[in-house]
């Protein structure tokens, strides 16, 4: 199941990052710091995305068995 989440992980981390960062990039209060927000808010977005991928294979799994 982990090689699942891990494929999941694949297409949701860069969609959760670059949200992170457009909300970063569209609030002016954070633009003086900007580039440590960005690089923040991407890390931020793979990690959450990990435990969102393992739950969705997690469905999967439970819906074949």
């Amino acid at each position: 199941m982990w090689r699942v989440a891990a494929l999941f992980w694949v297409f949701i981390a860069p969609v959760l990052a670059g949200a992170l960062v457009l909300a970063v990039l569209l609030c002016p209060a954070l633009g003086v710091g900007t580039g440590k927000w960005i690089a923040g808010a991407a890390v931020v977005g793979a990690l959450i995305a990990m435990p969102v991928a393992w739950m969705i294979a997690r469905s999967f799994a439970v819906k074949t068995a």
